[in-house]
């Protein structure tokens, strides 16, 4: 029998299988390079913002992600999975506000939901990308 390797573990993103390791260096790029870039324009066009405070800090910060309203919900795709600093501080905390197309959102009861729960949310287009990229966990919030 052949153990795996942290290196040979391998997760499907965007239709391509990487190595873990190679998923935390996109992850670590993403914050440092890409978030304070579509921060700028996040919450007033194709991005929304999240705004949380840290569960251990209490600091405020803001990230930016995809996120449609539907039917007193918020739903957001999760394509780094559930152990990303944002979601863990949103469900410690139960609360979290989202910023969709200019308009603020208080939201409550952060639950993981399955893709055909959350699917109908979005445009076809975006559904077809998130299928295509192996997206099958998407975080839902009520609006208060």
């Amino acid at each position: 029998m052949h153990r795996l390797s942290g290196d040979e573990i391998q997760v499907l993103l965007a239709g391509v299988f990487m190595s873990v390791k190679h998923l935390e260096g996109l992850r670590n790029f993403n914050r440092a390079i890409l978030n304070p870039i579509t921060k700028l324009i996040a919450g007033r066009f194709f991005y929304s913002l999240v705004f949380h405070n840290g569960r251990r800090s209490g600091k405020a910060y803001t990230t930016p992600v995809v996120a449609a309203k539907k039917d007193g919900y918020i739903f957001i795709p999760l394509p780094y999975g559930t152990e990303t600093d944002w979601l863990l501080n949103i469900q410690t905390k139960r609360e979290c506000v989202v910023k969709i197309k200019g308009k603020h959102y208080s939201s409550i009861k952060p639950e993981m939901v399955e893709p055909s729960v959350a699917l109908p949310a979005f445009p076809s287009m975006l559904q077809s990308a998130f299928r295509r990229a192996g997206i099958n966990q998407f975080l839902r919030l009520q609006i208060k």
